[in-house]
């Protein structure tokens, strides 16, 4: 199964050595993402630092090791039938998570992984949460 990743669980993959971690470190299940979820990680840097107390050094290394396990995936790789089609489904929910919708739609309609309770309002794209995906893991 491959996986389209939400910015909520590659940041709580940071915070914690967690399932999130140990699902991404597996490479059991080819993950994407898209830039803006790489952006969203790098805006909330500082949060991470200071609810792990770790410092710049230690952030640096803890996405030398997560990010080369997923794909990051420009937003002008996906066509604007697919952020169409995103908008249409996630427009009026949360913008901020469109993106990932059209990336999902542009892979084939690919598996969103996924905490934040907003994806689940749509019944479009197939959404998991860690604590579903465990039971895959």
């Amino acid at each position: 199964m491959e996986l389209v990743v939400d910015t909520n669980r590659i940041i709580a993959a940071l915070i914690k050595d967690g399932l999130s971690r140990k699902i991404i470190i597996s490479g059991k299940f080819p993950l994407y993402t898209v830039e803006f979820g790489e952006k969203e990680v790098r805006k909330y840097k500082p949060l991470i630092k200071k609810k792990t107390g770790i410092n710049e050094q230690q952030f640096n290394f803890f996405m030398k090791h997560l990010m080369p396990k997923i794909a990051v995936l420009s937003e002008k790789d996906i066509s604007k039938k697919s952020i169409k089609k995103a908008l249409k489904i996630m427009g009026k929910i949360d913008l901020d998570d469109v993106p990932f919708i059209a990336l999902s739609i542009e892979l084939g309609n690919k598996t969103i992984w996924s905490d934040d309770k907003h994806f689940k309002q749509q019944n479009k794209i197939k959404v998991l949460t860690t604590k579903e995906l465990k039971k895959q893991f």
